[in-house]
């Protein structure tokens, strides 16, 4: 089940997070990236597809019966320029976030199959907010929720009762910080079934827990090919190779798990991962939008770190001083809290220099 799914990745993926503190680590090491707004930065750079000023559009693309349009394209271009500003697509809840964009008039398009839907907004600064209607298609049936698999693999049909069992007390016992019982589980299931996808990919997780990135990788091959159907190997293959810093090679199996279980929140955040270290803010910055839809953010103060970098490598200061912030209120004893309060102080008179006329 996806719930237990999202509790079994709790521990490990906060860890994935704390090995691979993504924008944070650069800022801390002076031969690295440096820290955007600061006299290493050359603010003439700019990313092919982002732009560097201060406002943003965020926006929903909906049905006329109010139904969210996941997966639409959106297109936002300039009417005095000839090329699209830049392109991307909407969240499983239909929303998206464009940023960096200078103040001006903006040409915002959904596409979704051969429906479209088109508005012209203003930005001036700050946040400009649209909500774009889309006309459904005749004949077409409501899409079933994401956050559920509608099949079962062949091998999960063959998993014996008691390896099933067991690896049920693993996913509790990972949930409860309990790594030894967990184990113990683990060992057992794969004793009885040596097989089980489920079974080795936890067993991965519990390796990535304690850094034996070589095992783990082992056996999150193993699990992928016990059962090419079941996104944990995937998903945990995508978590070790961040945790690497192999961030290019973590985007393919991390997109496998999101077509396989797209509900796990836990796929967008380790792709966001891979692309803010890509610099590629604002494909991280969608990602993470996606996770932000799949679960409760104020349980996971990690997924506002992410999203806060993402702002900064967009020169969104504003947003980005809202989502450190917020990370700050939500783990005020946190692994990163103290470095972010740092970070705080240098992007406050960024923020506020956006603001001023």
């Amino acid at each position: 089940m996806l719930v237990s799914r999202d509790k079994l990745f709790l521990a490990s993926l906060a860890l994935a997070f704390a090995l691979v503190p993504c924008a944070f680590a650069q800022m801390q090491a002076g031969d690295t990236a440096p820290f955007p707004g600061s006299a290493r930065y050359n603010s003439g750079t700019t990313l092919p597809g982002t732009i560097s000023g201060s406002g943003a559009i965020i926006g929903s693309v909906r049905t006329l019966n109010n139904e969210p349009v996941a997966n639409a394209r959106i297109v936002v271009s300039s009417p005095v320029e000839t090329q699209p500003v830049t392109a991307q697509y909407t969240s499983n809840d239909g929303s998206f976030i464009v940023s960096g964009l200078h103040s001006g008039m903006y040409d915002v398009k959904a596409e979704s199959g051969v429906l479209q839907a088109e508005e012209r907004v203003q930005v001036n600064g700050g946040q400009a907010w649209v909500t774009m209607r889309m006309p459904e298609a005749k004949g077409a049936s409501r899409q079933a929720p994401t956050g559920t698999n509608s099949t079962v693999s062949v091998q999960q049909l063959h998993v014996p009762d008691k390896a099933a069992f067991l690896v049920q007390r693993a996913q509790k016992a990972l949930a409860d910080d309990k790594l030894d019982d967990a184990g113990k589980y683990i060992s057992k299931a794969l004793a009885a079934f040596p097989e089980y996808s489920q079974a080795l990919a936890l067993r991965g997780v519990l390796e990535l827990h304690a850094q034996q990135f070589d095992k783990a990788s082992v056996d999150a091959q193993h699990a992928i090919q016990a059962d090419p159907n079941d996104g944990m190997g995937y998903l945990v293959m995508g978590a070790i190779l961040n945790a690497q810093e192999q961030y290019q090679d973590a985007l393919r199996p991390l997109s496998r798990a999101e077509t396989l279980i797209p509900g796990a929140w836990q796929s967008y955040f380790e792709s966001g991962k891979a692309l803010l270290h890509l610099q590629k803010f604002q494909d991280a910055l969608q990602q993470v939008n996606r996770a932000f839809a799949l679960t409760d953010p104020s349980n996971h103060p990690e997924l506002h770190l992410v999203k806060g970098y993402a702002y900064m490598g967009l020169r969104t200061y504003g947003a980005a001083l809202e989502e450190l912030q917020e990370y700050v209120n939500q783990a005020p004893s946190g692994p990163f809290t103290a470095s972010v309060r740092s970070t705080l102080e240098k992007i406050r008179p960024l923020a506020a220099a956006a603001v001023s006329p």
